[in-house]
């Protein structure tokens, strides 16, 4: 198990995009945004694309990360981070991984074995099985992850927020419409040293420009796991303390609330 992990440094929100294909009015550019709405993100016809990020040099690649999405069961990527090479081949890759998506929630999660310094990655998304016959994916991060040097606190909370419409009769039955469902998390550190916490200060700082924060409790779990309990969203903290009297250990709450 590995310290959890903040992605916030999103090379999608400075990158280059191209996709392979892309529905008039629902751009891969869409991906730029920070709204979790299918009419508002990237929707390809058909059942694969490929998804390009490029132009950033010396770029740090370790989370992937798709949410959002309509993703079938069955539905599997392909992750490669390389660079440009003048010579005749094009793309030096130098990283290449290819598995199921394991969707959960309506993403999946992958993280490097270690940090890829490259200029682009290239994601391939296939669902044959899709139904909807076309893939719509309203959210992306790819970047490094920042892991304080100590874990988050075992008295960390999972919650939810529920958007519902209830018409309760005179006899007491109760017909609810269901809008939305999101989820939260309240992640409590109790030992942060000053450069962690400086870092996070950082964090809630863009955070508070609207821009998505992803976290992954454990960035060594499986894939299936890291696409049930990732989080990416708005993230807001509490006031930074000092328990422990001159000890650089500081105490700080997180809530992360799922972008819609």
């Amino acid at each position: 198990m590995q310290n959890c992990g903040f992605g916030w440094q999103n090379n999608v929100l400075r990158a280059t995009l191209a996709a392979s294909a892309q529905v008039s009015g629902l751009p891969v550019t869409n991906l730029q945004n920070q709204q979790g709405a299918p009419s508002l993100g990237w929707r390809a016809p058909g059942t694969s694309a490929v998804l390009t990020l490029s132009g950033v040099p010396s770029a740090q690649w370790q989370a992937i990360s798709l949410h959002r999405t309509n993703l079938s069961a069955t539905a599997a990527w392909r992750i490669r981070t390389g660079s440009y090479d003048t010579g005749w081949w094009g793309v030096d890759w130098h990283t290449d991984w290819s598995g199921p998506c394991n969707v959960a929630n309506g993403q999946c999660v992958y993280v490097l074995p270690s940090i890829a310094t490259d200029e682009r990655c290239e994601i391939t998304i296939t669902d044959t099985a899709n139904p909807d016959g076309f893939l719509s994916v309203p959210l992306i991060y790819a970047g490094p992850l920042f892991q304080p040097v100590r874990n988050f606190s075992t008295q960390s909370t999972a919650g939810n927020n529920l958007g519902q419409d209830t018409v309760t009769t005179l006899g007491g039955s109760e017909f609810v419409s269901g809008r939305w469902y999101q989820r939260k998390l309240s992640i409590v550190h109790d030992s942060l040293g000053d450069a962690d916490a400086a870092v996070l200060d950082q964090i809630l700082q863009a955070s508070a420009t609207g821009q998505n924060i992803l976290f992954v409790p454990d960035p060594d779990a499986t894939t299936d796991v890291l696409a049930q309990k990732s989080l990416f969203g708005t993230l807001s903290g509490g006031d930074l303390s000092n328990p422990y009297g001159p000890a650089d250990r500081h105490s700080l709450t997180l809530d992360l609330t799922e972008r819609l």
